[in-house]
């Protein structure tokens, strides 16, 4: 019954005009969202229209909620669904937005700490939180091979099995098997060139775990495909055929 009236509620949000300041916020703070496709712009205002009126959002520490943090956000992560149909990353259940890049401490919560990197977390409980700094400069600035938003809702893909592991599951057994050869094989390979100090395509950051790495890795994916796929051949194919959307198409030459 409850998904009967989801897809009701969706619907009539479907019938309903796309905003033309929530379009300004699409045009003016996704970088992406220019060189996407007339389909793909169609597809993604539908996703942001589900994911801004079905999270639960919360500002912190000074900051004040407002259409455009919920419909950026929203818009960064729907990029990462266009090749799917029908998911809205509904095991998202609270969309938790700082100022800045915030850390946590045991017993006292969630405290502003101006010179940490830890500008996010995803939880297996549905909840996100986020840096609405640097999910906005991020969000501006696509093909510098960060992007705080996609790092965020990959974990939160990864935990659709149950656990934050890296883990990922794909129509078929072979592909499954093959994502965990590469995967093992590509973890391995970056935490060597880490302990080295060689310079890597894939931020060192991913080297932590491997939940880190499929997380560094779709950042990699939206971000810098092109090198991706001249540098990481089979862990692009993959991730190519998991997100079933092509981002070499989004960014110029």
């Amino acid at each position: 019954m409850f998904h009967w009236f989801q897809k009701r509620r969706r619907a009539q949000l479907f019938e309903q005009p796309f905003p033309k300041n929530w379009e300004s916020f699409l045009e003016n703070n996704i970088g992406h969202f220019r060189r996407l496709s007339e389909l793909e712009k169609s597809k993604l205002r539908r996703l942001t229209k589900v994911i801004v009126a079905e999270k639960d959002w919360e500002a912190h520490a000074g900051l004040s909620m407002s259409d455009e943090i919920k419909v950026t956000i929203s818009g960064i992560a729907g990029l990462m669904l266009l090749g799917v149909d029908d998911f809205y990353f509904d095991n998202v259940k609270t969309i938790i937005v700082f100022p800045q890049a915030v850390r946590r401490e045991t017993n006292t919560g969630w405290i502003i700490e101006r010179d940490t990197f830890h500008s996010g977390e995803a939880y297996q409980g549905g909840q996100v939180v986020l840096s609405w700094k640097d999910a906005i400069t991020d969000a501006r600035s696509p093909g510098n091979g960060h992007n705080l938003v996609i790092h965020e809702f990959a974990h939160c893909l990864d935990s659709l099995d149950g656990e934050m592991g890296g883990s990922l599951d794909f129509s078929d057994h072979e592909s499954t098997a093959l994502w965990n050869r590469v995967c093992d094989e590509e973890f391995q390979s970056l935490i060597l060139a880490v302990q080295a100090g060689n310079q890597t395509l894939i931020n060192d950051y991913g080297a932590t775990n491997k939940a880190e790495f499929f997380a560094v890795c779709s950042e990699t994916f939206f971000e810098k495909p092109r090198q991706m796929q001249q540098q990481h051949s089979e862990l692009f194919q993959l991730l190519l055929k998991y997100y079933r959307i092509d981002p070499r198409n989004w960014l110029p030459q």
